[in-house]
């Protein structure tokens, strides 16, 4: 038709053919979406579900918490929590008791298993049609639904009630808006939906262009998404310990032992057909003012992880940038001088934060990964927010008055790991290959530069005196990072101390700065500064950190608000991604598709709101239920073999291979919504805080007192405690209230003591617990290293 003028017999004859087509795919398209609704619609009552393969790492000493291999066999202990690949166990002495955070145990009575296992998802029956749905599906909460007594409706259900006007007043759940706010949630929430509402103003404004449309539809087309929450779930104290050779190295230089630090975890939320989801995660760890060099003032910007659920997706790249930048904006008025970047993406069957994403989301490469933080940084830039923005190589390694205890030794960055590689191989080889080294370096160096040489006075010994006398870290860790320097990012704050230097810019973002300025009626050019000299802040969205504390609600009420720079937002799960991965891995709590994203989003903020409530129960043998009420009886010789007391009265329920006797044991519920720290006054929370100090060191005296007439007050009761934490066989995993509280002062406890012989009880155990999920953590980040490391060196042999 294009090539043949209308009339023509050609054309007519095209154009039928296009009509006829296009009545024909109009109704193919049409069954289609039909077969596509109602394949769905009995899909959710049909299909079989199936979980991703469950995850296991070696906790054996020579492991380094390696994953074990799919349909491989291995040995596990205590509830599925401890776990032995084949060649570990071998290794275990018979005779030598294995000691655990929880349970002491010996290598006979590990459990031998086939790591070949397939989970179903379970279902739940409406008791208005009787019909069967997935618990996911359903969005159904085992662990509120306790008694199994309460009615569950179906969506389906729910929906013809909420027709027919018979609706019923369903109470609603805490959800990610009645979480705890901090003054950091707070900044970027604010920060975020005023530049999103900007943005969303901007693309109306192409579309109603582009399309015709008047303004008002293209902003509804715009606002396909639900609001955003943004919240801080964790904010603790850490401690890095500085690694062997490292340490010992470096001790004439009085190297620190260790590098305390602030780690915070920040979530977003977007309501999803009325349902919070949390769409992104970060961790930064923050090094403040009274940190020893080369930490001080630094924020690392260690992981962030997302799933590609954010509607509308054009605005997805924008929303994560904004929580950067206006991050690094709190950051630098918080004092902070540097932001740490070490742009790797996660190798394939790693994750970072969010456990089995869609297999839709592509994991970007490293170059892209690389410009999407320039992207944002360069923005930072325009803004004002950081001045500089360099890498790790040319900041420290192009110095050669700089040795390796100038660099930030940072948790989960990659100067750590490998810096002590290096000096491992240093130490194995000192001689050959520190003198092979250096040999190579003078040829090189007598060839390339001989014409300068040649003017010099001094000796060829002289020359290459500097050479000699540089740290042979910095020098073979330099040769290593020099070709992926880029990845290492180091951006200069415009903090209220930053210096001159760390300020300049390229002359594109001085001219972008000085056109918004003028647009701005500020016709000052250059960084403003005090009389002092200091830095007068700017922020990016006219705000400072401390008009936060005279927020108020839409009724002029005070809003609560956690400094979560004062006070401790403690979260097991939360407090680092390794603990957050495992409570996924455990119940499976995965992000592959929508609806389990909902309900993994459901299950985390019932988690965040209980956070007392066992992070994993036991699920009966027989009917798949979660045992979360009631009596459980369990079978000592089956592996994990539990049933509830529906099914033990019952018999003829399915007890599969098991028939022995069973344990009957109690399972305590803890009340809901006890651990929120939203609705307690800032008096209260400070009356919390002091009784639990109190209680630690009461747990501390009592560990340590021999007497039996100590006069000093409840030491008898706290050692009684002790006695039964020892004694209790349901322990807090089973949900006995004593053993709970006792395990929270323990870990705390445990978390800042370095005592080699500490006389606390499971004091030892706990902190080789947290060396575990470290390990993990180690594990995987030096996996990305090697990788890293690897592909460059392929990149360095190919391009020869």
């Amino acid at each position: 038709m294009t090539y043949n003028e209308e009339g023509t017999v050609v054309h007519d004859m095209a154009n039928e053919l296009k009509e006829k087509f296009t009545i024909d795919y109009r109704k193919l398209l049409s069954q289609l979406q039909n077969e596509e609704t109602e394949r769905r619609k009995n899909d959710m009552w049909m299909r079989k579900a199936l979980f991703e393969p469950a995850v296991f790492f070696c906790n054996g000493m020579n492991c380094s918490s390696k994953r074990i291999r799919r349909n491989s066999f291995y040995y596990y202990a205590g509830n599925n929590q401890y776990f032995w690949c084949l060649s570990c166990y071998n290794e275990l002495d018979e005779k030598t008791a294995i000691e655990l955070v929880d349970l002491t145990i010996k290598k006979s009575e590990l459990t031998r298993k086939k790591n070949d296992e397939v989970h179903e998802e379970n279902w739940v029956q409406c008791d208005s049609c009787e019909r069967w749905i997935h618990q996911i599906c359903g969005l159904f909460n085992t662990r509120k639904h306790k008694a199994h007594e309460s009615e569950y409706c179906c969506p389906n259900c729910l929906l013809a009630r909420r027709k027919s006007g018979n609706g019923m007043s369903l109470p609603k759940p805490p959800g990610a808006s009645d979480l705890p706010r901090t003054k950091l949630s707070i900044w970027l929430e604010r920060h975020v939906r005023q530049k999103m509402e900007e943005r969303k103003m901007e693309l109306a404004n192409e579309k109603a262009t582009a399309e015709h449309l008047s303004l008002e539809n293209a902003l509804k087309a715009v606002n396909a998404g639900g609001s955003v929450t943004i919240r801080q779930v964790t904010s603790t104290d850490r401690k890095l310990e500085v690694r062997e050779k490292m340490k010992n190295r470096y001790a004439h230089k009085n190297y620190p032992d260790e590098f305390p630090f602030r780690c915070k975890c920040i979530l977003v939320f977007q309501k999803l057909d009325g349902v919070d989801v949390v769409l992104f995660a970060l961790y930064v760890y923050e090094h403040g003012e009274n940190n020893p060099a080369p930490n001080k003032r630094t924020v690392y910007i260690s992981y962030l992880d997302s799933v590609h659920f954010m509607r509308p997706r054009p605005m997805r790249t924008f929303i994560y940038h904004e929580i950067l930048i206006s991050y690094l904006d709190y950051a630098r008025q918080k004092g902070f001088s540097t932001a740490h970047i070490w742009a790797c993406p996660p190798l394939k069957g790693d994750d970072y934060i969010f456990y089995a994403k869609p297999e839709a989301q592509k994991t970007p490469k490293d170059s892209r990964l690389r410009q999407w933080y320039f992207d944002m940084l360069k923005e930072c830039q325009r803004r004002e927010i950081v001045g500089t923005v360099t890498n790790m190589y040319d900041l420290y390694f192009n110095d050669p008055n700089l040795d390796a205890t100038a660099v930030p030794y940072l948790e989960g960055d990659y100067f750590p790991g490998e810096a002590e590689n290096i000096i491992k191989d240093l130490e194995e080889g000192r001689g050959k290959k520190s003198g092979s080294s250096g040999k190579k370096k003078n040829k090189k160096k007598s060839v390339g530069g001989s014409s300068k040489k040649s003017k010099s006075s001094g000796s060829d010994d002289e020359e290459d005196k500097p050479d000699v006398e540089r740290d042979p870290v910095m020098v073979k860790l330099g040769e290593i990072i020099q070709p992926m320097k880029e990845s290492f990012i180091v951006a200069f704050l415009a903090w209220e101390g930053a210096k001159p230097d760390h300020l300049v810019v390229p002359p594109e973002i001085q001219e972008h700065r000085a056109k918004a300025r003028l647009e701005q009626g500020d016709s000052r050019e250059g960084t403003k500064r005090s009389l002092d000299g200091s830095l007068r802040l700017s922020t990016s969205f006219g705000q400072s950190i401390s008009e936060l504390d005279s927020l108020k609600d839409p009724n002029g009420r005070p809003i609560k608000i956690v400094d979560d720079d004062l006070e401790e937002l403690d979260c097991e799960f939360f407090n680092n991604r390794q603990a957050f991965l495992d409570l996924c891995r455990g119940n499976h709590y995965q992000f592959d598709e929508l609806r389990r994203a909902k309900h993994t989003s459901m299950m985390v903020l019932w988690h965040l709101h209980n956070r007392d409530a066992p992070k994993f129960v036991q699920q009966c043998a027989s009917c798949s239920r979660e045992i979360v009420s009631g009596t459980r009886y369990h079978c000592s010789t089956c592996a994990d073999f539990d049933l509830c007391e529906d099914c033990y009265k019952n018999p003829r329920a399915n007890r599969g291979s098991c028939t022995h006797k069973l344990e009957a044991i109690a399972v305590e519920t803890s009340s809901e919504g006890n651990n929120t720290n939203g609705n307690i006054t800032p008096e209260q929370r400070k009356e919390r805080q002091r009784n639990l100090e109190l209680h630690i060191q009461l747990i501390e005296h009592a560990s340590r007192c021999d007497s039996k007439n100590c006069k000093m007050s409840n030491c008898a009761k706290m050692k009684a405690y002790l006695k039964h934490g020892a004694t209790c066989t349901t322990k807090s995993s089973g949900g006995c209230k004593i053993c709970k509280r006792i395990w929270a002062l323990l870990r705390i406890h445990a978390n800042k003591c370095k005592s080699s012989r500490c006389p606390i009880p499971q004091c030892i155990a706990i902190r080789e617990r947290i060396r575990q999920l470290q390990k993990q953590q180690q594990a995987m980040d030096d996996r990305r290293r090697q990788e890293m490391n690897r592909h460059y060196r392929m990149r360095m042999v190919e391009g020869r």
